[in-house]
């Protein structure tokens, strides 16, 4: 059941005493109600928190993961193809905790075939400590030269025992020519998994963040490296962790626009919505985008130094495009590719475990996508179609292609260009009782779920920790701890 925002009358003490408002039913926001309500209900507490409201704008939770359903296919399709690396531990244990853990399902070991040059050569780990499990791979891996795969195994060892934060302000493109990594690496290694994690290529992206992700992900273990991928529509997925929501008694409201951050002498006193309705609250997490926060503070505090560089985070976009063929054409999971357009291809009726669909309904994901902005989606699909039928001319000769469309995600991530690590924020704000989550925080993490599961806890630790109240036994009783 999903509660409709009470009425003024219902709203008991004027100060909000014991209220905690989260905006955004995202992942981060999600996250962050879970964490509060657990602490909330966990035996011997000393939370005391009254009430827990998540109000979210839009229709439907799950923030900029969300499914919709499509007529001409006949399914509920996600809006872009979000993948989980076996490190995500934050977001695997929230989902358990949630009642959701079969959402997801991860490889058995990393295993990612890779196209370029006319040719195939997989990406793949063994069951080894980190980085010795990708020794196959860096021996192996047919689309680089032996000199680039004599440098990558020097750069491995170097990214072990780096601190990467000093190299926010440079590139990641020119780390790696400082490293003597040439373009033919770049564009069939660290730009092929980089711009999938990071959604921006080499040139655009902080070293810092780039290094950092590949380290946890790639270089971290076999287990860390796997991929997950969710076995059902991610709205169904938010969905269930909203109504695991409620039966812990969290008041969930939708179509609940946020207009104002209200705040009095330097402290939270509660938001305003629709028209100016004020909703009096202790406490906010704000689970929000950079520059939705950034117009929903007061006027006054637009240029504190903790919120003025939230004007300098950009966007960047991502494309997916669904295929659906008349007959199997694609024999793999997931599969990447250099050297065109294509970027990831995914086999979404397998995924989904529809039979009749698998090998026939393809998801074609297009990380940092601005390049494609003026192409009409027709010849996008068209160039889509003709990359698939040149890497795989045997199994699509004489097929047909019935139903394809394009799905934009204008504002998918935040772009994490050199200089901008220094610009996230902590949960904590220079407002008393205002908490910030979101993916674009300072977690350590690049744009994704998992960095927006960990904001959100982190925000609702932070929070108890502000009212010195947060009980041992916060995190446990079914909260997801990292």
């Amino acid at each position: 059941m999903v509660w409709p925002v009470p009425s003024r009358r219902s709203f008991g003490d004027r100060d909000g005493s014991g209220r905690v408002v989260v905006i955004g039913a995202g992942w981060a926001g999600m996250a962050a109600a879970w964490e509060l309500l657990c602490a909330k209900d966990a035996r011997g507490g000393q939370a005391r928190l009254r009430e827990v409201w998540v109000l979210e704008r839009a229709p439907h939770p799950g923030g900029r993961a969300f499914s919709f359903r499509d007529r001409s296919f006949g399914l509920e399709l996600d809006n872009g193809q979000h993948v989980l690396l076996g490190c995500c531990a934050a977001m695997v244990q929230l989902l358990t905790a949630l009642g959701l853990g079969d959402a997801v399902r991860f490889q058995d070991l990393l295993h990612i075939p890779v196209y370029a040059g006319g040719c195939w050569a997989d990406l793949s780990s063994v069951r080894l400590p980190g980085p010795l499990h990708l020794a196959r791979t860096l021996v192996r891996y047919r689309h680089l030269s032996r000199m680039d795969r004599a440098r990558l195994v020097g750069m491995v060892r170097h990214l072990t025992r780096l601190d990467f934060r000093r190299w926010d302000h440079l590139s990641f493109a020119d780390w790696l020519a400082l490293h003597r990594q040439s373009d033919r690496a770049v564009e069939r290694l660290w730009d092929l998994v980089g711009v999938a994690v990071l959604n921006g290529h080499a040139e655009r992206v902080s070293a810092a963040l780039a290094l950092t992700s590949f380290r946890m992900g790639v270089l971290s273990g076999w287990q860390a490296a796997r991929l997950g991928y969710f076995t059902i529509p991610l709205g169904d997925v938010a969905q269930g962790a909203v109504q695991a929501l409620t039966r812990r008694g969290a008041n969930v409201g939708f179509h609940q626009a946020v207009e104002e951050i209200v705040v009095e002498s330097g402290r939270v006193c509660g938001v305003r919505v629709r028209k100016g309705m004020f909703i009096p609250a202790e406490a906010v997490v704000a689970a929000v985008p950079h520059d939705a926060l950034y117009r929903l503070l007061p006027s006054g505090w637009q240029g504190h130094a903790t919120f003025s560089g939230l004007a300098r985070l950009s966007w960047s976009p991502i494309l997916n495009v669904y295929l659906l063929y008349d007959r199997p054409v694609f024999r793999r999971e997931v599969a990447a590719y250099c050297g065109g357009m294509l970027q990831f291809v995914f086999n979404r009726g397998r995924l989904l475990g529809n039979p009749d669909l698998d090998g026939r309904l393809l998801s074609v994901s297009l990380s940092a996508a601005d390049a494609l902005r003026g192409i009409q989606g027709d010849e996008i699909v068209r160039q889509v179609d003709q990359e698939l039928r040149q890497a795989h001319p045997r199994e699509m000769a004489d097929v047909r292609l019935l139903h394809a469309f394009p799905v934009w995600q204008p504002r998918a991530t935040f772009l994490a260009a050199p200089g901008t690590w220094g610009l996230r924020p902590s949960p904590v704000s220079p407002i008393a009782g205002l908490f910030l989550a979101g993916d674009w925080t300072d977690t350590g993490w690049p744009a994704c779920l998992e960095g927006a599961v960990r904001s959100g806890q982190a925000a609702a630790r932070s929070l108890l920790r502000w009212r010195g109240s947060a009980p041992e036994s916060a995190g446990q009783d079914g909260a997801a701890h990292p």
